[in-house]
């Protein structure tokens, strides 16, 4: 059994990472705000409990166990918060354009071929949109130049015809001249079935 491809989790470095810095940054933050408010919750819970002398003496689980709920809770809120706002926004980014192509490989299927579309700069997928602008009106002129030669075909070749119905062909070569002839304009018919938008 031939080898599986292994299986890569890094494909596009340009996008890839700097979701993984903002995320990471992200955590990184809430790390530090637990550490912050457990330092300041601890240090006022320990200071309330070792320095006043009207409050019984506590064990160290009862003195650090509010400072511990609180920072860790806190904290918690924040990266989670914080890490969901990102999430929603990086998705957005990769979503409208992930509904923009799905629209634009529709219109493809029908043979919609128009090059106006357009991609809000700061999506996720702006290059590759405008890689799929740049392959659409490359084939968008190769089938106007061949929309074009088949016209200019299908128009000479009728005119051959008048030239030919003055001359006394047989029956059958001047059957055969009208098949290619209909052949021809079925060709130029569904060449010009591509929707190009403005021809220039």
């Amino acid at each position: 059994m031939a080898g599986q491809p292994k299986r890569r989790y890094l494909i596009d470095i340009r996008t890839q990472v700097p979701f993984m810095l903002k995320i990471g940054s992200v955590w990184a933050g809430g790390i530090i705000l637990l550490c912050g408010l457990l330092y300041y919750l601890a240090d006022e819970q320990l200071g309330r409990s070792f320095y006043s002398i009207h409050q019984r003496l506590r064990n160290t689980w009862q003195i650090l166990l509010p400072a511990v709920l609180v920072s860790g809770g806190l904290s918690f809120l924040f990266t989670i918060g914080t890490t969901v706002f990102l999430a929603l926004r990086e998705s957005h980014r990769l979503g409208g354009p992930i509904f923009k192509f799905n629209k634009l490989f529709k219109e493809l299927e029908s043979g919609v071929l128009h090059t106006d579309f357009r991609f809000r700069n700061g999506d996720l997928l702006f290059d590759m949109g405008e890689n799929y602008r740049a392959a659409l009106q490359a084939n968008r002129e190769r089938i106007l130049a061949l929309r074009r030669a088949t016209g200019d075909t299908e128009k000479a070749v009728k005119e051959m015809e008048l030239v030919l119905l003055g001359h006394n062909l047989p029956a059958e070569e001047l059957e055969l001249f009208k098949d290619s002839l209909g052949k021809i304009a079925l060709l130029h018919k569904e060449i010009s079935r591509f929707d190009l938008g403005t021809e220039s």
